[in-house]
């Protein structure tokens, strides 16, 4: 009896797509199953942003957050979430602000801006809530927005750029994933998995680094700052690609949600903060007549002879225009003649050229002005605010502690602007309009200057990197 080759080769082929078919679901039906197990015995990270706390009828931020974005066994994570809590029923009478971004963010503002809208009798019950945690940066705060519409917000502050660089997954942090931002946000998405976080653990556990026995570990900036990014370095355009790219996505997110956003630009301290380090000279320098001009600019300057110190330094920087250093000492040498603004384009240069950024490039502002007018949502340019309040003089102490964190009068600047552009803008209506001037109204908030900087700023300046160059500096 003949075969009946059609019919077999049929089947075969049915077979094949078959075998193929649970080829490729196996593995997954496997991972599947396993994510299953994982979740259901409660192994890694909680995914909640908030959780219950406790028998009160409160939220309370999870203080597990770091873990998604930081080493496991990293000892910075532990106690580094704010104990931030707010309520779990919201009414049509609340208007719910989340404020978020690093650790200036994560300063007094946000409250002091829930008192200035409550004593500006506003039409709502307000709760502001800070979702400012130290050393994050664009990539925490599109992850923390992506879970923000179930808590029912109904403004969004965004204060953020100091960290972009070196923050955790930032182009020059330890804690990084590379430099590009598809890649990194993908991976954030992956360790939402059980399964992929118990691999990650897995290949940690075997590549865990040596302790740091340097004695700069209590230092955050230790464990973040992976090496000095010059001035032109490609990771700095990176950077700002990156902030651009997630800036972007974050108002896309909001703008899904109808949500309406507040983004502010960033401020440091100019006037009053040394560059950490500069550039080395170039081997074509002719180093000894730009060290001898360096001193001159010194010793003129010390001298009260302003005039010649400005010249010696502008030749300096004629030499060696990539120097931070000699940019920062043209500045006060500016700002001693009376030349405010002179004074300020050479700090912001200093700023600029400073080999190791942890205050935020001009470029950071930038790009934050320049998504805020193409997504055309409301800006809160802090950097005008600061300058205009230093109207004789260039943005530093005493509204900073030292490089970039706001005193309680810098925060007060920050919340009572942000109070204006709320009431301007319509998001609440207000029974009164608030004389931020009115030193009885700063009274009463406790606005002034007792204990600011003794103790954080003595505690900052012992840590790398501050404690390099800056110890003891005092403005003249």
């Amino acid at each position: 009896m003949q075969a009946q080759p059609g019919r077999t080769i049929r089947w075969a082929r049915r077979t094949v797509i078959l075998v193929d078919i649970l080829l490729v679901v196996t593995p997954f039906l496997l991972l599947a199953g396993r994510e299953a197990e994982l979740r259901y015995t409660g192994y890694g990270l909680d995914e909640r942003l908030f959780i219950p706390a406790g028998p009160t009828p409160n939220y309370q931020l999870n203080r597990e957050l770091y873990r998604k974005y930081y080493p496991t066994n990293d000892p910075m994570v532990k106690g580094l979430i704010p104990p931030v809590r707010m309520k779990q029923q919201k009414s049509d009478d609340d208007f719910r602000v989340f404020c978020l971004g690093g650790s200036t963010t994560g300063g007094p503002f946000p409250a002091i801006l829930n008192e200035l809208l409550i004593r500006s009798e506003v039409n709502k019950a307000v709760e502001v809530v800070n979702l400012g945690i130290i050393t994050f940066n664009s990539y925490q705060v599109l992850d923390i927005v992506k879970r923000l519409p179930e808590y029912d917000p109904d403004l969004l502050i965004i204060y953020m750029g100091h960290n972009e660089i070196y923050g955790p997954l930032g182009v020059g942090s330890k804690v990084a994933l590379g430099t590009s931002r598809d890649v990194i946000n993908l991976v954030l998405w992956l360790r939402k998995f059980k399964v992929y976080q118990l691999a990650n653990n897995l290949y940690s556990s075997l590549r865990a680094p040596p302790a740091d026995h340097s004695g700069k570990e209590r230092s955050p900036y230790k464990r973040m700052v992976n090496s000095s990014i010059g001035p032109r370095h490609p990771l700095r355009a990176q950077a700002i690609e990156n902030l651009t790219g997630n800036l972007h996505e974050i108002l896309a997110l909001a703008d899904h949600h109808q949500i309406p956003v507040i983004v502010g630009t960033v401020v440091s301290n100019l006037r009053d903060w040394r560059p950490v380090d500069s550039e080395p000279p170039p081997e074509s320098l002719d180093v000894g007549r730009w060290r001898q001009l360096l001193k001159s600019g010194m010793n003129a300057f010390e001298g009260h002879r302003l005039e010649e110190a400005e010249r010696a330094y502008q030749k300096a920087i004629e030499l060696f225009p990539d120097h931070a250093q000699t940019h920062f000492d043209l500045g006060h040498v500016s700002l001693a003649m009376g030349q405010r603004d002179k004074a300020e384009r050479s700090f912001m240069m200093a700023k600029d050229l400073d080999v190791l950024p942890i205050r935020a490039p001009s470029a950071v502002n930038e790009a934050i002005k320049r998504v805020a007018d193409e997504a055309d949502i409301v800006l809160a340019d802090f950097e005008a605010v600061f300058r205009d309040h230093h109207a004789d003089t260039v943005m530093g102490k005493p509204v900073f502690f030292e490089h970039l964190h706001p005193t309680v009068p810098g925060d007060y600047l920050i919340a009572s602007h942000l109070t204006n552009v709320i009431i301007d803008e319509g998001y609440l209506v207000a029974k009164r309009r608030l004389d931020f001037n009115d030193p009885s109204l700063k009274r009463e908030l406790r606005i002034d200057l007792s204990g600011v900087s003794t103790v954080r700023l003595g505690r900052m300046l012992r840590l790398w990197p501050f404690n390099i160059n800056n110890e003891g500096y005092q403005f003249p």
